[in-house]
């Protein structure tokens, strides 16, 4: 989604689409009497008023929401409505709001950045249970279902397989947050930043 960027006396600041597109009409138009100068393009325009304020508008993306990154596991908490969780969708909206997409009927909507919190605590992922008991972690913004770790087991003579380090299966969370697609395992000597350390260091701390 984009925006004006709008700087008036070195003051910056972003406005809807709408809204800049309304104030370059005006001082094209209506707002005539009260424009000294005025010059427009496609994406940007400059206003010089005739009580001194000169206006520059330019067309932009919107800017990320302060505090949000897409993919974010985050809570709704409307005045009056129960609270209810979801993840950052995209990060370019209007100014002021985030789109949330619900986990609830994978909707998504626009609400004021003061209606949505992070649902993680000191970044910990956020985590839940399927209806067999299985743990489902949350990282980078996926949903993962996640099995038991697996115990490392020595090599000993006379033994026919042995696990040099410990892990944990994971597959994608599918519908009804039952697992789908291939098996992967997560460990920790996984990368630092991978969605396979991520799980492990949900899973093991």
């Amino acid at each position: 989604m984009q925006v004006y960027e709008r700087t008036e006396n070195g003051t910056t600041a972003h406005v809807s689409k709408g809204e800049g597109l309304a104030e370059i009409n005006h001082a094209m138009m209506g707002g005539k009497r009260n424009v000294r100068e005025m010059s427009a393009a496609r994406t940007d325009a400059n206003i010089k008023y005739t009580d001194g304020r000169n206006v520059r508008l330019v067309l932009v993306d919107a800017p990320t929401p302060e505090g949000f990154v897409q993919g974010q596991a985050v809570v709704v908490q409307r005045p009056g409505r129960a609270p209810f969780t979801g993840t950052v969708a995209h990060i370019h909206t209007a100014p002021g709001y985030v789109a949330v997409l619900d986990d609830r009927d994978r909707a998504v909507s626009s609400y004021p950045t003061s209606f949505v919190s992070p649902a993680e605590v000191d970044g910990e992922p956020a985590e839940e249970t399927d209806s067999e008991g299985r743990r489902i972690v949350t990282v980078k913004g996926k949903r993962y279902v996640v099995s038991a770790i697996t115990p490392a087991r020595p090599r000993t003579p006379g033994a026919k397989s042995w696990i040099p380090e410990a892990y944990v299966s994971y597959w994608s969370g599918g519908p009804l947050g039952l697992p789908s697609g291939p098996t992967r395992h997560a460990s920790a000597s996984d990368k630092p930043g991978t969605v396979g350390r991520a799980i492990w260091d949900a899973v093991a701390r």
